[in-house]
């Protein structure tokens, strides 16, 4: 009975801390529902009007001519060449190349350097430029030989080094700013530098948190049910004993009674037999 009663007061403990926990968690915040949306709609392409159609002619797109002007004699490009086509006068770049956009048709392609830049190898020629092509033609020349001219070496002259001479500079008296020591040390509490009273941050304990008073909750009551459903001790019984029976007074003489006839029975067999 008093098992009972230990495991009932517990579980009943632990269901009430349980309770309590899961009454302390924080409510979650209510959603409100929101409206549905309407699915959007899609965007509509325009479909092109046949009946207004633009009857202006289609441009042209022009061809391209382009190339490299190469001294033969150096084997490397050569910049400020004249290249003439049609009438139109082109010069190569820094790097040796002429580009020039032309429009579809035949032209007449001359390389035109000057005396002092050179001699042209290739005769003038006739070059096709088709709409939107693009005509590579590289052009070569050569170039005079430079003259030989006596050159007069001169050793290099070292220079002197100048001399620095040294700057003194005068350094600043500097103050004493060194502490004298003292023989007595200062109490920390005279130091204008020592900390007052601190106030008391020690935070007050509560009533604990939920997971807490859950956790203690589901072990009282699973100690409660450890105890209900634990087995019971069997009990022993004292002072009983299991005896023989004793022949009563009055079973004796009819017991020797019946050994007395059964002696006589075999007593008369064996006479009958003899």
């Amino acid at each position: 009975m008093r098992r009972q009663m230990s495991s009932f007061a517990l579980m009943v403990c632990g269901i009430i801390a349980m309770v309590g926990g899961f009454t302390m968690l924080p409510s979650p915040a209510a959603v409100s529902a929101q409206p549905q949306q309407p699915s959007p709609r899609p965007t509509l392409q325009p479909t092109p009007d046949l009946r207004h159609r633009d009857n202006k002619p289609t441009a042209v797109i022009p061809g391209r001519l382009t190339g490299t002007i190469i001294d033969l004699r150096t084997g490397s490009p050569a910049s400020g060449v004249a290249v003439v086509v049609d009438g139109q006068t082109v010069y190569s770049d820094a790097n040796g190349n002429y580009d020039i956009w032309l429009s579809s048709g035949y032209y007449q392609l001359e390389l035109q350097p000057t005396s002092s830049q050179g001699t042209a190898i290739q005769p003038a020629q006739e070059v096709a430029i088709g709409s939107g092509d693009t005509v590579v033609i590289h052009l070569f020349f050569t170039s005079p030989a430079p003259t030989e001219e006596a050159q007069l070496i001169v050793p290099p002259v070292a220079e002197p080094t100048p001399t620095v001479a040294p700057l003194v500079v005068d350094l600043p008296i500097l103050p004493d700013t060194s502490v004298a020591h003292t023989s007595a040390a200062q109490p920390l509490a005279d130091s204008p530098s020592a900390p007052a009273n601190l106030p008391n941050t020690a935070a007050t304990l509560g009533m604990g948190s939920p997971g807490t008073w859950i956790l203690f909750g589901a072990l009282l009551l699973g100690l409660g049910l450890v105890i209900q459903l634990a087995p019971r001790p069997r009990r022993r019984r004292i002072g009983v004993r299991h005896t023989k029976p004793t022949p009563s007074r009055r079973e004796a003489p009819l017991t020797t009674h019946r050994a007395d006839s059964d002696e006589s029975v075999l007593s008369d067999l064996l006479n009958r037999d003899l």
